[in-house]
């Protein structure tokens, strides 16, 4: 039966949220979905009321205009819905526009809506698109809620159960059961699935998976060759410029990185991850007019978004500062400062970098009072801070005299990176720099060596059977250094050892997925993180008693 033959859906049971600041068409989706039967749809004509109604209620379908008028777009309130979880699992979500042009097409596709529909939206073309999606949705629901729970094994066993049974999604589920593989540390039958995709024809999504394993396993220049074949035949696949350009810049090809990436840019440039990622690359050659140009772009597309954070800021300042530009870097600051007034490092942050600025504007006073008032916050912090922050913000420090603080920043810098030898360089540079090279190569040494020395300690301590106390090392020094990607991996798989030994305890169980979690935020390409949470998915629910 074709598009044109079909009879509408019934959707008498289906409620819909309309985002769309036009009256008119409002009414006019409205009375198109009535003409299927729906009565529970729900009107919103702003972005702010929008998502008031989805921390109400969880919606069958949302169909939302891409442009809102002022303040946050279409695809600002899906990026905020999914990252705080306000899209039931098997919620559709269709985007609507009257934009035709391709870059706002495909920017708008990057955000990933279910689909893209433009306007005049006809009663054909919506009834079925929307049957598509949301028999596509039905049918992955229940893996989307197992991946929800963190439960990725029983999300795999779900995919291969449906697979025996559901033909028309079958390659959806095998896209994702690859995904989930990827996840879990699976890199072996990931590997299989994508290959399996690509014996049937050159498909970008498998070659792109396979361009992921090679880049998480080290394997670069197999990894250029994989996304050089997919974005050399097709501009819009964005992910892949993307993945291409971190790829370049692992080879050391920066002016690759910086040529993929504006590649990208101009055909989807509303994109504040990416135009972050051009301005550190242009940065880093010397370019700093492109480099200011693209931490502002990154700075106002983020700013209604999840996506906000203080290293677009703090990145312009830094780079207008080394333009001379000491107006704009503290105007750049001030930014941070209004835009992220709830988030106690931003603002911690905005105050402290105002130092190196005022030391090159010569109000060395004001410089010396901020040092002064700062310091013992600074300390406190220290192991929060961005590594770039403290890099800029030691130099000044010693400059100013303040050793100790200068030292506890770094210091903290060291230990959550000791397996990181640029950090230790940088660090020693700076000290060498200052005339203090044999104290800064003892920071940097008993920094590194008591990092190493805690990770000995703890492997020791649980070779000899003695995990509690293992446990409560790593404990220990995970407080001083949380963002220590390795050391983070061995208190989870410390803690993990302890349930497979006494049994699944809940308060452990989060502690070890958050751990596993921090580090996979930290180096998403090391699989020892998927590993070790198909190992705590494993762990039996036998009894759960307090930690």
């Amino acid at each position: 039966m074709s598009i044109r033959t079909q009879p509408p859906p019934d959707l008498s049971r289906t409620s819909f949220l309309i985002i769309e600041d036009f009256e008119g068409m409002r009414a006019i989706l409205r009375d198109i979905l009535g003409r299927a039967g729906a009565s529970r749809i729900t009107l919103a004509a702003s972005a702010g009321n929008a998502i008031a109604m989805l921390e109400r209620q969880r919606y069958d379908v949302i169909l939302c205009d891409l442009h809102l008028g002022q303040g946050k777009s279409g695809q600002d309130i899906l990026e905020e819905a999914r990252h705080r979880a306000l899209l039931a699992p098997h919620a559709v979500w269709l985007m609507v526009s009257s934009e035709k042009a391709a870059e706002m097409v495909t920017g708008t596709v990057e955000s990933r809506p279910d689909d893209y529909l433009i306007k005049p939206i006809t009663e054909t073309l919506l009834f079925a698109r929307l049957s598509r999606q949301m028999a596509k949705k039905r049918a992955l629901a229940p893996i989307e809620v197992a991946m929800r729970e963190h439960e990725y094994l029983k999300a795999l066993r779900l995919a291969d159960a449906q697979l025996e049974n559901d033909k028309p999604h079958a390659w959806d589920l095998k896209r994702l059961k690859a995904e989930l593989a990827m996840h879990s540390g699976e890199h072996g039958m990931a590997r299989s699935i994508y290959k399996e995709a690509l014996d049937l024809r050159d498909l970008p999504w498998a070659r792109l998976g396979l361009a992921k394993i090679h880049f998480n396993e080290g394997r670069f220049e197999d990894a250029r060759q994989e996304l050089e074949e997919i974005t050399g035949g097709n501009r819009a696949y964005l992910e892949a410029h993307d993945w291409l350009a971190r790829t370049l810049d692992k080879l050391g090809d920066q002016d690759g990185a910086q040529d993929v990436l504006q590649r990208a840019l101009a055909t989807s440039p509303r994109a504040p991850l990416r135009q972050l990622h051009l301005g550190e690359v242009a940065y880093r050659r010397g370019e700093l007019g492109t480099a200011t140009q693209a931490f502002q772009h990154s700075i106002d597309l983020a700013r209604n978004t999840p996506l906000k954070s203080p290293r677009a800021y703090l990145a312009l300042s830094q780079v207008q500062l080394d333009q001379n530009h000491t107006d704009a870097a503290l105007k750049a600051l001030a930014a941070l400062s209004g835009d992220m007034a709830d988030n106690t490092t931003a603002q911690l942050l905005a105050q402290a970098m105002q130092i190196p600025v005022r030391l090159k504007t010569g109000e060395h006073s004001m410089a010396e009072r901020l040092a002064a008032q700062l310091a013992q916050e600074l300390k406190t912090e220290a192991r929060n801070l961005p590594p770039e922050a403290v890099f800029n913000l030691a130099a000044p420090l010693l400059e100013l005299g303040d050793k100790n603080t200068a030292a506890a920043l770094l210091g903290s810098l060291i230990g959550n990176n000791h397996e990181h030898p640029e950090y230790l360089e940088r660090a020693q540079t700076i000290y060498t720099r200052a005339g203090l090279e044999d104290e800064g190569r003892e920071l940097v040494q008993r920094s590194a060596r008591a990092a190493s020395d805690i990770m000995n300690r703890g492997v020791k301590l649980a070779r000899e059977g003695k995990l509690g106390e293992a446990i409560e090392l790593t404990r220990e020094a995970r407080a001083q250094m949380p963002n220590n990607a390795r050391l983070l991996l061995n208190h989870a798989f410390l803690l993990i050892a302890w349930m497979e030994r006494h049994g699944r305890q809940t308060v452990l169980n989060q502690e070890a997925r958050t751990c596993i979690e921090l580090a996979r935020n930290l180096k998403p390409e090391d699989k020892r993180a998927g590993e070790l949470l198909t190992r705590l998915e494993l762990i039996g629910n036998d009894f759960e008693t307090p930690a």
